[in-house]
């Protein structure tokens, strides 16, 4: 019998092999190029939650981009009540523009290394984003669904709200605000704001403050300082 992380990575695997396949045309004609972040943050923060038990998370990016799709594997430390000790995500992303309307759809297959035996461990998620400019902010929508989450949760989502404006060339302040729903797990309200500094060609510098409606689920839905660094090469 087919276990049901398999069963999620497998549906997983289809669709990004699906989406390959349907944009490989497009892609053909357009030169590859290859991009590699390192991230270093105070914490794994994912969906307004804390997901590395307060520590410090090291996350690593590799992308390969042909035209407007891209694929690619990021990873970074995690800790989960589950036995998780790490996230590794496979993702196939494409973008398009509908007017002054700029589209991202992605499909990610997640998998939690070190998850106890007999949990769900792999997971399906596709992301959906549209993003506009007005009166000199930018505006975007986030919707995440997962049909069968990890662990005991199934269908879940996640809708997030978010606005951002550049204060100088290489300054920019942002906010956010987002809705978790889910079956078999936590449901709560987050919200976010802080300052990206640009620093150079190549690091990126982040801080924010983050906080839930759900404190009473625990440390990870506490309100905390977040910093980040990220290196592009």
């Amino acid at each position: 019998m087919i276990s049901c992380s398999t069963k999620a990575a497998l549906a997983g695997a289809t669709v990004l092999a699906g989406l390959a396949m349907a944009t490989a045309a497009r892609a053909a004609e357009t030169d590859p190029d290859w991009t590699v972040k390192a991230t270093l943050a105070s914490e794994y923060m994912s969906k307004g939650a804390g997901k590395s038990d307060g520590e410090p998370a090291l996350q690593l990016e590799a992308a390969y981009e042909f035209g407007k799709v891209e694929v690619g594997v990021w990873g970074s430390n995690a800790t989960s009540s589950q036995g998780a000790d790490a996230e590794v995500q496979l993702f196939v992303a494409t973008e398009a523009d509908a007017g002054p309307v700029a589209f991202e759809m992605r499909a990610m297959v997640k998998h939690a290394p070190g998850t106890q035996d007999g949990v769900q461990d792999s997971w399906l998620e596709l992301r959906g984003e549209a993003e506009v400019e007005a009166a000199g902010n930018k505006l975007r929508l986030r919707v995440e669904y997962s049909p069968d989450n990890y662990a005991a949760s199934k269908q879940a989502w996640w809708v997030e709200a978010q606005v951002s404006r550049k204060l100088s060339k290489d300054w920019k302040v942002s906010a956010a605000y987002g809705a978790r729903e889910q079956d078999g797990g936590a449901d709560y309200r987050a919200w976010n704001a802080g300052v990206t500094w640009k620093a150079t060609d190549r690091l990126s510098l982040d801080l924010r403050w983050y906080d839930t409606d759900y404190h009473q689920g625990g440390d990870k839905y506490d309100g905390r300082v977040f910093a980040s660094a990220t290196v592009s090469f």
